[in-house]
């Protein structure tokens, strides 16, 4: 084929393929032009997708790095354990205080604790004895000074240098020891200490629906001298127990938090609120704060609006013996810097008021007496709450429970002791040797599964039996660093204060 005869077909291709672009209508040619430009852009922005992405996965990773940092500072203030109470071995039969038990035990209360309670401030109708608002409002700062807890940090040093003796030291040792023996499976203990299996110590107590209070005694004693659920020798029962409360908790968002039981009444609210709040004060967790400020709430709700007193039931007329309870529940509240209403404690103050003879030296029961346990436990109010130990009431009733000295009545001996060392000088001197060798020389030292207890003898002995005598006469040893002396020289011209 010659080169004219190869051009000429080429050009009728051409011509051809121009007629077939001509005779093709314009919406088609439209159309596959748009198709063309969408396929492109399409391409087009998922590569920018693919970018956009690619960075946001990057600065993702970056933050989550920078998140998990800060969530591991965090936990460092919050319990690092997650074993649940289902989940726990039995309590071991013997355990030594030398021998650290590093075991976990998270104390969980978001499935008790809906939301956060209420700020706790109860309303109160005025009566004439309540101190006015300025003074109540200066006597409640004096108390949130949260050093009241300072000497459990070094408790046997604490001990020697406040009167104690290497002696008394062993002594609360081995009685931590029998109290973690007798420790149930769920973490609660109960008066009736036989219930653990293989125990032949004697005097079970009767209050065996007393599950609330038995187990508040039950860690009182370890919380006295520095232990909690954080760090000591038994933060595995520690921990344990409270678990068992928080999850006890009956919440009222009117009320506040209730371990109040049928059988253990206010008796083990108060009991139980003391052990949530020193918890929380010592170690500032924060799983413990909602229960601590919730049991407060239930305190200051249950008192009695006319009288000021708390008694077996909410809102009853008071005894001073419950009220003594309620009070150092809400002492230790201050310390933890959880909300307490100052007008509660004033109206308290005023309840004392009524019960008291001879200007406050003595106290009754529910009228104005002498009894001894009544005045130990009203006078040490006084004392957290306001008197300075110059004070001549407090001097009489103070000389007058030395007379009397120790007796065989735990329940007296416990609030006695309290009030001869913060009041300190020679009534203190000379109760303190009579009480801590007869602890000491009582303490049953056999062999036996008793080893460690106290024989119990006095009121509420056969209710609360051998653990009850037992934790009262350990918390009676910590005297020397459970709390520290209200009045320091250098404050006497200062209310008294949680110091």
């Amino acid at each position: 084929m010659s080169q004219d005869n190869e051009n000429q077909e080429a050009v009728e291709y051409i011509d051809n393929k121009g007629s077939l672009l001509e005779r093709t209508p314009s919406w088609l040619v439209s159309m596959i032009v748009h198709t063309c430009i969408l396929i492109v852009m399409m391409f087009f922005q998922v590569d920018q997708a693919q970018r956009k992405q690619a960075m946001f996965i990057t600065s993702t990773a970056d933050e989550e790095i920078i998140e998990e940092e800060v969530i591991e500072e965090e936990e460092v203030e919050e319990l690092d354990m997650d074993v649940e109470i289902e989940e726990m071995e039995e309590v071991e039969t013997e355990v030594s205080v030398e021998t650290p038990e590093d075991v976990p035990v998270e104390v969980e209360v978001a499935d008790t604790m809906d939301d956060e309670p209420p700020p706790a401030v109860v309303e109160f109708t005025p009566t004439a004895d309540v101190k006015s608002q300025a003074s109540v409002a200066d006597m409640s700062a004096s108390y949130t000074s949260g050093r009241g807890l300072e000497g459990r940090k070094n408790a046997d040093a604490a001990a020697l240098a406040g009167g104690g003796t290497h002696a008394s030291q062993n002594a609360v040792k081995r009685g931590l020891e029998w109290i973690a023996r007798h420790q149930l499976r769920d973490g609660s203990w109960n008066y009736n200490h036989c219930l653990v299996g293989n125990c032949d110590c004697k005097n079970p107590g009767t209050m065996t629906q007393c599950t609330n209070g038995a187990t508040a005694m039950g860690i009182l004693p370890f919380l006295g001298c520095g232990m909690t659920h954080k760090e000591g020798s038994y933060k595995k029962n520690i921990g344990a127990g409270l678990l068992y409360l928080c999850r006890n908790i009956k919440m009222d968002p009117k009320k506040g938090g209730s371990l109040h039981q049928k059988q253990g009444t206010m008796y083990a609210h108060g009991l139980a609120t003391i052990c949530l709040t020193e918890a929380y004060a010592m170690t500032k967790d924060r799983n413990l704060k909602k229960p601590a400020q919730a049991t407060v709430a239930f305190v200051m709700y249950a008192q009695d609006p006319v009288g000021g007193g708390w008694r077996y039931n909410p809102r009853q007329t008071g005894d001073t013996s419950v009220v003594g309870w309620q009070l150092m529940a809400l002492k230790s509240g201050y310390m933890g810097y959880l909300t307490v209403d100052p007008n509660c404690t004033a109206k308290a103050m005023n309840f004392l008021n009524t019960v008291q003879q001879e200007n406050g030296a003595f106290y009754g029961y529910m009228t104005p007496g002498k009894g001894a346990a009544c005045t130990a436990i009203g006078l040490l109010c006084r004392m957290y709450y306001g008197w300075k130990q110059d004070n001549p009431a407090l001097k009489k009733g103070v000389e007058w429970l030395n007379q009397m000295g120790p007796s065989n009545d735990m329940y007296f001996n416990y609030y006695a002791t309290q009030v001869m060392r913060h009041y300190g000088g020679d009534p203190w001197t000379q109760w303190n040797a009579r009480m801590r060798d007869r602890l000491v020389d009582s303490q049953i030292k056999d062999e036996s599964h008793a080893k460690g207890s106290w024989n119990p003898a006095g009121s509420h002995s056969d209710h609360g039996g051998r653990l009850y005598a037992t934790a009262l006469s350990i918390m009676t040893l910590e005297v020397y660093y459970r709390h520290q002396p209200i009045y320091q020289a250098q404050t006497m011209d200062k209310p008294a204060a949680l110091e």
